[in-house]
């Protein structure tokens, strides 16, 4: 009977000090309340503007009106006539070979020509009054393919003193010269000259694949250019590459941004380097808070609110994002006093 009696009396006291436990436990679980500082912590109210959603590329200029102009044959170079930086008009003449050879030739191949025109009218009196057999036609034949080599030969011939004259296909500035000294010999690949149009040009920009898919063409955007960073152009995306530029370590795309501007004093120059803030989406005249105030809680919005002395949280759900500005979508009226917690 004592034995059972001590049982009794150990069970019953383990069970308090379990039941004090627990009690301890929980009063310790309670979460403690947040305080106001009025030393440190900031006050805040929703405020109503328009807020902007925006993505900042890096870029520079380009153009898309570039003439890079060879000569199609090797010759003596006689004349050039520009310079660097100097401005041309569309078909105007800037360089030309020797053409005395070039002629000398064109008269080789006509006098070949003549020949050999003789020769085909030889042979079709030859044959004409007998019967075409199979020998004869191939004898025919080659008669005609040698007159048709001589006329070719001489087309070319007469290209290459045509093209002996180099012409600008554009209006625009001579930016580069290869040979820029007359008395030169020359190959197709040893000069080149290049003429860029001043009026084609673009704000050009890399974007990765997280980013390529939330702009589209015709987005706003601002671009301010390190030269002038106080006059922001107003521009439009007007092209976005559908295949990812070769020869980059990730994945990214060419972004063209369209630039209206009169360019003809050369103000903006190629490769002035600069951003492009694109617009995305915009909330006219949302309820916003400094971002600042918003903490995060395994993936939920939230604020603290004054109440007397201590601070209440508030769960909301947030929209546009800015740098320093966020649009909240539901959770406050605009009425509340928020607390920015300054550590």
């Amino acid at each position: 009977m004592k034995k059972y009696l001590l049982i009794l009396l150990l069970l019953a006291a383990f069970l308090g000090i379990s039941a004090g436990y627990i009690k301890i436990t929980a009063q310790s679980a309670k979460p403690t309340a947040v305080k106001y500082d009025a030393k440190k912590d900031k006050l805040v109210t929703p405020t109503r503007q328009d807020i902007t959603d925006q993505i900042t590329l890096a870029g520079s200029i380009s153009a898309s009106g570039v003439a890079n102009l060879r000569f199609q044959n090797s010759g003596k170079l006689v004349w050039v006539g520009v310079k660097i930086g100097d401005k041309v008009k569309k078909y105007q003449a800037i360089a030309s070979l020797d053409q005395q050879e070039l002629k000398k030739s064109l008269q080789s191949q006509f006098n070949n020509y003549r020949t050999q025109l003789s020769q085909f009218w030889d042979t079709q009196d030859k044959y004409k009054d007998l019967v075409i057999s199979d020998t004869i036609q191939r004898i025919l034949n080659r008669t005609q393919y040698s007159l048709d080599n001589t006329v070719i030969n001489y087309e070319i011939a007469d290209m290459a003193t045509k093209e002996s004259t180099l012409v600008s296909p554009i209006t625009g500035v001579v930016v580069s010269l290869d040979q820029p000294i007359a008395g030169a010999n020359i190959t197709p690949a040893s000069a080149t000259f290049t003429i860029v149009d001043p009026n084609t040009i673009y704000f050009t920009s890399e974007a990765d694949e997280s980013v390529v898919t939330q702009i589209a063409l015709g987005n706003n955007t601002q671009i301010k250019l390190d030269s002038f960073p106080d006059t922001p152009i107003n521009a439009k995306i007007d092209y976005i590459s559908f295949a990812p530029i070769t020869g980059q370590s990730s994945t990214v795309y060419e972004v063209r941004f369209a630039i209206p501007l009169d360019n003809q004093d050369l103000k903006y120059r190629l490769g002035m380097n600069g951003d492009a803030s694109i617009f995305i989406k915009k909330s006219a005249q949302a309820l916003t808070i400094p971002l600042d105030a918003v903490y995060d809680d395994n993936g939920q919005s939230y604020v603290f609110l004054k109440s007397g002395s201590e601070l209440t949280r508030q769960n909301i759900t947030t929209g546009i994002e800015t740098d320093t500005d966020v649009e909240v979508l539901s959770g406050l009226t605009g009425n509340e006093t928020i607390v920015i917690k300054i550590k």
